[in-house]
């Protein structure tokens, strides 16, 4: 018998069930005779001064979080979104962390020319570099959610390139032929 069984069992003694459940259980909704436009003004004011008091390490780790969520999310869908690509996504991690390209570039050993071609969409990033923004975030973003950025983009650009799709299949030779 675990822990909770024993408590349950004590508190039946005394209880019925019906008193430990409302003791333990908190309700669903909340009645309007619990809600008052003063419990909602002092409810945003203890939120807003927990807000203001947050040290920049807080906001920074806050705003981490957020984006991994938010990829975390996006991830679990299957389509392609341009403002979820890899350099839209390392372009507002470097605005989230407050570095321009030139500094951000000397702290992950990249040349800044380099940096500068990902974040405009005009070269990939190599696995490397999502192994470099791992370790940069303090592993809040891992380096499998980086690559994923890119390997979905990846993804779009096999399923929808068709006229790569027609240049490569006229070099192939003496291919299968199955009916379906």
């Amino acid at each position: 018998m675990n822990s909770s069984e024993k408590l349950y069992n004590e508190l039946g003694k005394v209880l019925s069930h019906e008193e430990i459940i409302e003791a333990y259980v908190f309700p669903e909704e909340v009645s309007n005779a619990e809600t008052t436009p003063l419990t909602d003004e002092l409810f945003l004011a203890v939120r807003l001064q927990q807000l203001q008091g947050r040290s920049t390490d807080e906001l920074l780790l806050s705003g981490l979080m957020q984006l991994k969520m938010e990829l975390r999310d996006y991830f679990e869908g299957n389509s392609f979104e341009v403002k979820f690509s890899f350099p839209k996504i390392l372009e507002r991690y470097l605005n989230l962390i407050g570095r321009n390209q030139k500094t951000f570039a000397g702290e992950v050993d990249i040349h800044p020319t380099k940096l500068s071609r990902i974040i405009n969409g005009k070269e990939n990033p190599n696995i490397e570099l999502s192994y470099r923004l791992e370790r940069h975030c303090g592993n809040v973003i891992s380096a499998v959610y980086w690559w994923r950025l890119h390997a979905r983009k990846i993804e779009e650009d096999v399923r929808t390139n068709q006229i790569m799709r027609d240049e490569e299949s006229h070099k192939v030779k003496n291919n299968l032929k199955f009916r379906a």
